[in-house]
């Protein structure tokens, strides 16, 4: 009798824990069926303008491509499109009546112009026209085995090879003074909080062009959290149950966030190339040279604590630097401003939670700890560094 009286009581304690959700669904359900009549008690709001979202312009070989979006919770039909304010024929390579948030290419035979300013415009079954103006008219590119080497070229020359010649500033390490090698590690901790700073701040500037149905905010978090908390997990698998990770884990962990980071960046200049911006590509691929050096010291500084083989060595240089190559294939071929914010976003976290665990390894291990002034003036030092070689990309 006790068993089946614990038993009933036990089932009861599950079915009472689901009805605050069951309620919750009902109110949001009753809200998004009844929520009009509750708003118009205290006021009316305008209906959204019949808008569409235009993603990517592409210019071929007699055509030009414009992907659109529907970011409106209605449907919205294409009625007609403009090149130039003029009215031209087109096809649709997706439906013509797009859902919320879904996508359609519009194709338009048209004898563009190369290098010459262009403006398409987009006008919904309402009447309301959606206009995107294109400085440059340029060929974009088409997957081939040229582009592809070229883009991964690219990558590679930004982000691996300064990362190994930062790298070889690992001999002078191992005989720095302790105090030296302590403002070092500060000076890791101090690039990684420049890098997490910047890595958000492109982020929310990403995702605030993004259409409010998005949800850009939420987004970025989400690759904030996502990132920061696999890095904690990763930390700890690392550390294997001791007090602390040892240099060459540290490393790791150091160039896996530099890394995650340095996949922007491709994708800053894979884009850059794919719109017809060859100026400012070669102009950020020359600055993020520079900048990427002062990241291969950043592992360099843990690394010293212990014995690195030279294969070691080149795997972490890979690791930091190799993520530019895909970026600059994605951000050539497959440019998408979702992905940008949500890629930006888990950088933002990963080079932050790096942070913590460079600071409990400089507390560990650093004479007087985190109040040394070797250590605070290495931290202040390594944002210094970032600041004043970032100025040469932006």
């Amino acid at each position: 009798m006790e068993s089946r009286a614990e038993t009933a009581g036990g089932l009861a304690w599950r079915l009472w824990a689901v009805v605050p959700l069951v309620g919750l669904a009902l109110a949001v359900a009753t809200v998004v069926a009844q929520g009009d009549r509750v708003i118009d008690l205290v006021g009316g709001s305008p209906p959204p303008a019949d808008v569409f979202d235009v993603r990517r312009v592409e210019f071929r070989e007699g055509e030009i491509r414009i992907l659109v979006r529907n970011p409106q919770p209605d449907d919205l039909t294409i009625a007609s499109v403009t090149v130039d304010d003029a009215i031209v024929p087109f096809t649709l390579d997706g439906p013509a009546t797009l859902g919320r948030l879904r996508s359609s290419t519009v194709v338009v035979p048209y004898d563009w112009v190369a290098d010459e300013p262009i403006a398409v415009g987009v006008t919904s079954s309402t009447g309301i026209e959606t206009v995107e103006e294109v400085a440059a008219a340029v060929l974009t590119p088409q997957p081939s085995p040229r582009g592809f080497l070229g883009y991964g070229l690219i990558g590679f020359l930004v982000g691996v090879v300064p990362v190994a010649l930062g790298l070889l500033w690992l001999p002078s390490l191992r005989r720095a003074d302790p105090r030296w090698l302590a403002a070092f590690m500060a000076l890791t901790a101090g690039l990684l909080t420049f890098l997490g700073v910047d890595a958000l701040d492109e982020a929310m500037a990403l995702q605030a062009a993004l259409p409010a149905s998005l949800g850009g905010p939420g987004l970025v978090l989400l690759g904030v959290a996502a990132s920061a908390l696999g890095m904690t997990f990763l930390s700890a698998r690392l550390a294997r149950g001791r007090a602390g990770m040892s240099g060459l884990a540290l490393a790791f962990l150091v160039a896996l966030g530099i890394g995650v980071h340095n996949l922007g960046e491709g994708l800053a200049i894979g884009t850059s190339f794919a719109i017809g911006e060859l100026q400012l590509g070669a102009f950020l691929v020359i600055g993020f040279m520079v900048h990427n050096v002062t990241e291969g010291l950043g592992i360099a500084a843990p690394a010293s604590r212990g014995r690195v083989t030279l294969a070691q060595l080149a795997g972490l240089a890979l690791v930091a630097g190799a993520p530019a190559i895909f970026g600059a294939w994605l951000g050539g071929y497959a440019s998408n401003d979702v992905l940008a914010a949500l890629f930006f976003g888990v950088a933002a976290g990963a080079a932050l939670q790096v942070v913590v665990e460079v600071g409990r390894y400089v507390a560990r291990t650093a004479p007087g700890g985190l109040r040394s002034g070797w250590v605070i003036g290495g931290f202040l030092a390594g944002i210094a560094a970032m600041w004043t070689t970032g100025l040469m990309v932006g």
